[in-house]
């Protein structure tokens, strides 16, 4: 990576202090990075970058849609299939001599039952629909062959039910082209086989292509809407896979910090103080220490995971080793052969990486994680440790008590005591080590002190296995404070899935009543055509106008409400009564026009019907669809028209009405079942992708933090660990001593494993993964980054990544602005000037142009709160 300014190529960390001082990121090639970070989907276009993560969330809405469209394509063809044998037997006089035309029958009803059971296994693809198509456009084209002539051409045969259904999913499943052949195959064939039975015929063709056609719109409406819910849901998934990578790294950087002071630090400064008489325990525990430090720089998963009682059992007989009388209780006794030192010395925990709180193998269920395990066995050795230095006194006492929701662990002596809340500054070891890892880990720890009366810390983890969800994830206080336990970062993951659930089902809702109003209304408009060429059979033409006119106000007036919101109740109530009144108006047309297109407003009952379904529960919308069909019936019988032809239109009417209403109800409610499933399988890609990703981030930063302890601490650790150095000698003694100090001073001031929240570290395992990708990029730093919300940090993290990604060149310039208010982070770069900028939207203001070829990207936050939010930080000066 270039520099700007000055700066060598040797690895080191951004500045904490040097204001306007440029300085060069690591430079060494990520070769062992696995994977890159995924990229958003405008990513478009550095070649082998794959962006699998954000791919996977931008087709979860649309999957959705999918499957809630082919079963209701299937339901549909599945009522047509239970019409067509009444439909038989309404004709059945008919029928009863025409063995060719029920051969017709039973074939397409065959190959109904076909599609109904292969889309529901393998969904609606190219040659299913095609093969739909040519199913229903033979019998539509032998018409003449498998209907009685009365019904030839008309609307109301079980030849235009699968015409119909043929139509609809043409319009779902074939591109453009493909369809328009679909339809004029259907329309041709319509009219081959009723071209004897004009008028009707035209009122079949006009439905055969308007049908699909507004359906095609539908479906082009429908997935517009899915993608700006995957759109969305993409935005959240990369958002909260930031802020876990955020949080990972953090918890990395405690745990680094609770490594080198629990080992490191307290083996040198105990052979600093005297403490390397017994040469044998110094040696082990000098081994144990540099053990430690490479498994650091390794982040391997370290020694196998043991139980919580071994883990106890290793700590209480690493402190007794160093002279201190512990006496244990409540734990279980070790079988034969089992070690008692599975874990590092002084209960260091088996694996720095961050836990994902899951039993390991062969641990029992519902017991703690082995990072649990670690956790508290970490703090015990603690908290026995910290009476071995402070207590003046030789001995302490371990207590581990379960019950069946808790685990709780008090370590107490009789010692000199003290008062709590009032640490050093430099007394990291109860801070961080005891209080901070067990909340880390869930859990939370107390302690319960006075001057001169001993001191008693009690460990309390609550036991998650049987009802919750243990796994560590985003939310919670800020990272980086002591304060930040995983339950409350389950409660923000929760939260995060749970506000994404319910953005996924407004989306859905919304798109799916959008759709319908704009249906509604493009039908209405089509009404006019047959109230205009029909006002001469009609009782009152201007009955048929008022009619017409108060349809078409209502739908625009309810078209213009469902965009906004869903119907309430009562409004609900009224379009089911509208729909009533559009039948009974039907009473204006002879009887002989009773159920052909003249009575065009029983033909648009179904889309106001349709209104209420997508608005209203389950219960709601069926009753709504029974009254209407119920008052359609209610016609026709009281009229007294009972013919073939006519009880075969009502059964198509019926059919249409009921149809719409089974796909309005099985793609509503089905996608938005689907919004909480699909929330909770981002949210597990997102921390999957943040795992991986973080081990990459956190083995590279380890190396280049504890770059210090590795060419100096630790050479001196193996020379005392292998007897090449004698821990008695007064020279190695300073020399403990002063590299102690050196690594007391950077934990307290925010050095090498310390605990920093700062933005700084955070672009700075950003930048090295887009290194990873080959990118080159140009870093200078202006002002330290004060320590800021985990929310603005990960919603910069996000940007940042994203923005990096979707740059076409591999080389860009990366400035960091920053003082106690807030800040900026620029990135410029070479922007093709025919090229669409990146829409970039998140947790920070994010201004995005484009000037000369060079696209400059602007993240700003400020850390004063919503009434300074979106003021350039310069501006409050």
């Amino acid at each position: 990576m270039g520099t700007s300014g000055g700066g060598g190529g040797h690895e080191r960390p951004l500045p904490s202090g040097n204001r306007a001082s440029p300085v060069a990121l690591a430079a060494t090639p990520a070769t062992s990075m696995s994977a890159p970070w995924p990229s958003v989907p405008f990513a478009t276009g550095r070649p082998g970058y794959r962006d699998d993560l954000a791919g996977a969330a931008s087709s979860r809405a649309s999957a959705a849609l999918e499957r809630s469209t082919v079963r209701a394509l299937a339901a549909l063809r599945s009522a047509g299939l239970v019409l067509t044998p009444v439909y038989l037997a309404v004709w059945n006089s008919w029928y009863a001599h025409e063995a060719a035309a029920v051969a017709v029958v039973v074939a397409a009803s065959a190959w109904g039952v076909l599609f109904v059971v292969v889309s529901l296994r393998h969904g609606v693809g190219v040659p299913l629909a095609a093969g739909t198509v040519v199913a229903a456009a033979a019998p539509a084209a032998l018409s003449s062959v498998c209907l009685p002539p009365a019904s030839a051409g008309d609307t109301g045969s079980w030849v235009m039910l699968a015409v119909f259904h043929a139509g609809l999913t043409a319009a779902w499943a074939l591109p453009p082209r493909a369809f328009a052949a679909a339809e004029t195959v259907l329309v041709v064939s319509v009219v081959v086989g009723g071209h004897d039975g004009r008028p009707q015929v035209f009122t079949a063709v006009t439905f055969t292509l308007v049908v699909p056609v507004l359906f095609a719109l539908a479906v082009c409406r429908l997935r517009e809407s899915t993608r700006r819910a995957d759109d969305r849901l993409t935005s959240a998934m990369l958002g909260h896979r930031a802020r876990v990578l955020v949080l990972a790294l953090d918890r990395d950087r405690r745990e680094r910090q609770r490594l080198l002071h629990d080992t490191v630090l307290n083996i040198l400064t105990g052979i600093a103080w005297g403490g390397g008489d017994d040469l044998a325990l110094a040696r082990r525990r000098c081994a144990a220490g540099a053990a430690a430090v490479r498994h650091l720089l390794a982040h391997d998963h370290g020694p196998p995971a043991i139980g919580l009682d071994a883990a106890l059992a290793a700590v209480v007989s690493s402190a007794r080793e160093r002279g201190l009388t512990v006496h244990l209780t409540g734990t279980a006794p070790l079988e034969d052969g089992q070690p008692a030192d599975g874990q590092p010395a002084d209960g260091q925990p088996a694996d720095g990486h961050p836990a994902d709180g899951y039993p390991a193998a062969g641990e029992e269920a519902g017991g703690p994680s082995a990072a649990v395990v670690a956790a508290l066995a970490g703090a015990t050795g603690e908290a026995l440790a910290n009476v071995e230095r402070h207590a003046g006194t030789g001995e302490a006492w371990v207590c581990l008590e379960r019950s069946p929701r808790r685990l709780t662990i008090r370590v107490s002596d009789r010692g000199a005591g003290f008062q709590p809340g009032r640490f050093a500054p430099d007394r990291l070891g109860v801070r961080q080590s005891v209080l901070a890892r067990v909340r880390d880990a869930g859990g939370l720890a107390t302690i319960d002190s006075a001057p001169g009366r001993g001191t008693t810390v009690t460990l309390t983890w609550p036991d998650h296995g049987a009802n919750a969800d243990p796994r560590p994830a985003a939310g919670g206080p800020a990272a980086g404070s002591s304060a930040g336990s995983a339950s409350g970062s389950r409660a923000g993951a929760e939260t995060t899935r749970e506000t994404t659930a319910a953005d996924l089902r407004h989306d859905y809702a919304a798109g799916l009543r959008v759709v319908i109003a704009a249906l509604a209304i493009a039908w209405q408009v089509l009404m006019l055509l047959p109230l205009l060429v029909t006002l001469g059979r009609v009782h009152s033409a201007a009955t048929a106008v008022g009619v017409w006119l108060v349809l078409a106000a209502a739908t625009v007036t309810v078209a213009s409400v469902v965009r906004r919101r869903p119907l309430s109740g009562p409004e609900a109530a009224g379009m089911t009564a509208l729909a009533i009144g559009a039948v009974l108006a039907s009473a204006n047309v002879d009887d002989g026009d009773l159920l052909r297109v003249v009575n065009w407003p029983l033909i648009a009952v179904g889309l106001l019907v349709a209104f209420v379904t997508a608005s209203r529960r389950a219960v709601e919308s069926l009753a709504a669809m029974a009254v209407v069909v119920a008052a359609v019936v209610a016609t026709v019988v009281v009229r007294g028209v009972t013919d073939p032809l006519t009880v075969s239109r009502l059964l198509s009417l019926a059919y249409g009405i009921t149809g719409l209403q089974l796909i309005v109800a099985m793609m509503g409610p089905l996608l938005r079942r689907t919004a909480d499933t699909t929330a909770r399988a981002a949210r597990a890609e997102a921390e999957t992708a943040a795992g991986r990703d973080s081990d990459v981030m956190i083995r590279r930063e380890r190396v280049r933090w504890l770059g210090t302890i590795r060419d100096d601490v630790l050479p001196t650790l193996d020379a005392l660990a292998d007897g090449t150095a004698d821990p008695r000698d007064r020279r190695w003694r300073r020399q403990c001593a002063r590299q102690a100090g050196a690594i007391r001073r950077m934990l307290v001031q925010g050095g090498a494993g310390s605990t920093p929240a700062t933005l700084a570290a955070d672009i700075e395992a950003v930048v090295a993964a887009a290194e990873g990708r080959g990118m080159t990029v140009e870093v200078q730093v202006a002002g330290e980054p004060a320590n800021i919300p985990l929310e603005l940090r990960a919603g910069l993290v996000d940007l940042l990544d994203r923005t990096l990604a979707v740059l076409p060149e591999n080389r860009a310039l990366l400035t960091l602005w920053s003082d106690a208010e807030g800040g900026s982070v620029f990135v410029s770069a070479a922007w093709p000037g025919q090229t669409e900028p990146p829409a970039l939207t998140g947790a920070v203001q994010a201004i995005v142009d484009v000037d000369d070829g060079r696209l400059t990207v602007e993240l700003r936050w400020d850390t004063r709160g919503p009434e300074g939010a979106g003021r350039r930080p310069a501006d409050a000066e």
